[in-house]
């Protein structure tokens, strides 16, 4: 009995250690949105970097989608994919970076529940 016991704690703590490390879980990518002028960076699911935007306007590079704002994107275009973007409480941070919203293909296949809003962004 305590053997059985103790195994499911381990599982269900490896479970939980696993789905804690997505920065957006459900979602391909995650963007830190620095301020001051600072780097856009997109993160995969591992903090990776996989793309920096350091142009003073990054919503004007072809890159991301932005609201009329102009301070968060709403889509991602990256190696030929577009990704829609919203912010998700979920959310997690990256390298002491806050990810401000979450990105992936829409469709079938992907969390639709996150639809992009970007009067909420």
């Amino acid at each position: 009995m305590f053997t059985k016991a103790f195994l499911s704690t381990v599982a269900a703590a490896a479970l939980f250690v696993a789905s804690a490390s997505a920065i957006c879980p459900g979602y391909k990518f995650g963007v830190s949105v620095a301020g001051n002028n600072g780097p856009w960076q997109v993160f995969d699911n591992n903090c990776n970097i996989v793309h920096q935007e350091t142009a003073q306007n990054p919503c004007t590079v072809g890159v991301f989608d932005c609201n009329p704002a102009q301070n968060a994107p709403t889509a991602l275009h990256l190696d030929g994919h577009n990704y829609a973007c919203s912010a998700d409480p979920n959310h997690d941070s990256c390298n002491g970076q806050s990810i401000q919203v979450c990105c992936s293909i829409p469709g079938p296949s992907s969390v639709m529940q996150h639809d992009v809003d970007s009067s909420s962004l």
